[in-house]
């Protein structure tokens, strides 16, 4: 097939529309419930109450927004797949007309803070760069002028319509998410998963709350809430069962092998759960709270945990902590592990290494 060929029966696969609609349509279809926000997307809401301000004083200052990008389900019903931030922001704002009951709230500078993106809590307005004297308004203190502004503010949607492939769907949020992004790898590759399939995703999530798990890894609290430990159980899964050979560009092979996974072409069974746990769990007695991934002195290393966590999950049927203990001390003056990590580490020699290392160290 030529390459004109190849293109040509591609961009049948992705049907789209644009047009414009106000805040005000858009908040009436979230109330409807036909303008979904996935849970999943939800918990990525993330704008800081300034950057929440700020739009809030875009709009009412007439200054251009980028489009919105839209998914129509089989039902009808539109997903938000691009503009998260936004949407959620002027949902917060009107959230006491949108929503029947919001949770109470002490306004102290913690309270404050925890619940500054529960969208259901009203936005109380900082100053804003331009309006400083924005601060302290809310959607029920705000001149009614200047709320039809807001309410009545234009933008533009770009809609993936029900006829689109699930495929280019996922292709669509990844690009997008991917191109100056605040959000991690992970929290990208979880949401673009679900719209191949929700079930890998949510096994993956679950697994990830595991008390050994976290322990055995000690990451940092801002590495968890950015899905750090799904991404090490990612990493785990695809280097000992992916269909495809390693390569050194080890975002983009997550981002494969999710993708496969959540298509329901790796079987997540209840038997690799349970032994995926199991091995963490082991490493947790033996060196506790992150030990085991870590040189004296030093953060996390991906180096050991590629060697180590496949290692017990290969092995795990002939060691017990005192074993492990005992190959881990051991491990840390071999000089095969000093000639796999270090400067390159990513080549996929080293990576291929690392792999081997581990289930023959550990055996």
């Amino acid at each position: 097939m030529s390459v004109v060929d190849e293109i040509a029966k591609h961009r049948n696969d992705i049907a789209t529309d644009t047009y414009t609609v106000t805040w005000r349509e858009l908040i009436g279809q979230y109330k409807d419930n036909d303008l979904i926000i996935d849970p999943e997307y939800q918990r990525l809401f993330r704008w800081s109450l300034d950057q929440q301000t700020q739009y809030i004083e875009s709009i009412l200052l007439n200054v251009p927004s980028p489009p919105l990008f839209l998914a129509q389900n089989a039902n009808g019903r539109f997903e938000v797949i691009d503009g998260l931030q936004r949407v959620s922001t002027l949902l917060k704002f009107f959230a006491t007309e949108i929503f029947e009951t919001s949770p109470e709230v002490q306004e102290t500078e913690t309270e404050l803070e925890e619940t500054r993106n529960d969208i259901r809590i009203p936005t109380k307005l900082a100053a804003g760069p331009i309006i400083p004297s924005l601060e302290d308004f809310t959607a029920t203190t705000l001149p009614e002028t200047l709320l039809r502004i807001i309410r009545y503010g234009r933008i533009t949607v770009i809609l993936l319509e029900k006829e689109s492939t699930e495929r280019a769907r996922y292709e669509v949020f990844k690009r997008l998410n991917k191109l100056g992004s605040i959000l991690s790898d992970q929290e990208i590759r979880n949401c673009t998963a679900r719209l191949l399939g929700k079930e890998f995703p949510q096994q993956l999530r679950i697994l990830a709350t595991q008390s050994p798990i976290r322990k055995a890894l000690s990451l940092t609290e801002e590495t968890e809430l950015r899905m750090g430990v799904e991404e090490m159980i990612l990493r785990l899964l695809a280097f000992n069962y992916s269909n495809k050979p390693l390569k050194h560009e080890i975002s983009e092979y997550l981002d494969d092998f999710m993708a496969y996974a959540a298509e329901g072409k790796f079987k997540f069974t209840k038997d690799k759960q349970v032994r995926v746990a199991e091995s963490f769990s082991l490493i947790q007695k033996a060196a506790p709270n992150g030990k085991a991934f870590r040189y004296p002195r030093s953060g996390f290393s991906t180096n050991l945990f590629d060697i180590i966590a496949t290692g017990v999950l290969h092995n795990l049927d002939d060691l017990n902590p005192d074993l492990l203990r005992n190959k881990l001390s051991s491990l840390m003056k071999d000089e095969e592990l000093k000639s796999l990590t270090g400067a390159g580490s990513n080549t996929r020699r080293k990576l291929e290494g690392r792999i081997n290392l581990g289930k023959k160290w550990f055996k």
